[in-house]
């Protein structure tokens, strides 16, 4: 652990008010280069088998639970879970283990936000019930399409808001981040990814860690049976809603 007690309090802190924080490098630059090269294998075959879901030249994909993407410093990493502990509570789940990229000659996505708000007929400003942790496989810039996001308050909003009025309005930032940052937000947080002008992909892991009642709209990890049994407990609980194959 990099950081003492009370640095991770005044991380989960920011996530309250703001409804981010950014840990820089993370993950060591071997690590993230093999994921890398993996991962951007994995796109290919994808990219061969299937048109672009997130708008043109931008894609979602889910992981696959194989290495080495099970490094547990990726979705088993100390100090973030410090945080999203200490902001969600002491047992959350981890219920989305996938990835977005934004190739060259992507182009702005709407302004949206990741999950739907509980009670979105009420006025109601909610304690965090998800986080998602964005680790970059590459430096992120606004070259390449970083991802930009409007903190202070956004994940706090209730319903029945006109996002693509009031975000042009308001001030918004970018994630320009090196390779194996870990950005941690709310996922309520309104967000865009922003096109990519550089020659190579901008590829995002991301993990959403939920209180352990919530359920997220998404596909939960899936892992073959034996390999979850085989896990140490701390991960099977993290784990407990993967969907299991034989």
């Amino acid at each position: 652990m990099r950081y003492s007690a009370e640095q991770i309090q005044l991380m989960a802190d920011q996530v309250r008010v703001d409804g981010y924080t950014l840990l820089e490098d993370g993950l060591p630059r071997d690590r993230v280069e093999a994921m890398r090269v993996r991962f951007e294998e994995l796109l290919a075959e994808k990219a061969a088998r299937e048109p672009f879901n997130r708008g043109a030249n931008r894609r979602q994909m889910y992981l696959p639970w194989e290495p080495p993407f099970t490094d547990p410093l990726l979705y088993e990493n100390e100090e973030a879970l410090a945080v999203v502990e200490a902001v969600i509570g002491p047992d959350p789940a981890l219920v989305y283990f996938a990835s977005d990229t934004a190739l060259p000659g992507s182009d702005y996505q709407k302004v949206h936000s990741d999950t739907q708000l509980l009670f979105p007929e009420t006025s109601l400003s909610l304690p965090a019930y998800g986080l998602v942790v964005n680790v970059p496989l590459v430096d992120c810039t606004e070259e390449n399409g970083s991802l930009e996001f409007w903190p202070g308050g956004t994940h706090l909003m209730p319903g029945r808001m006109d996002l693509p009025a009031l975000a042009p309005r308001m001030q918004s930032r970018r994630a320009n981040m090196p390779a194996g940052s870990l950005l941690i937000r709310d996922l309520r947080m309104w967000h865009r990814g922003t096109p990519n002008r550089s020659d190579h992909p901008r590829p995002h892991l991301a993990l959403v860690y939920v209180r352990p009642w919530y359920r997220f709209e998404q596909e939960v990890p899936t892992l073959r049976r034996h390999v979850y049994q085989a896990l140490p407990e701390r991960s099977r609980r993290l784990l407990r809603h993967a969907r299991l194959t034989e």
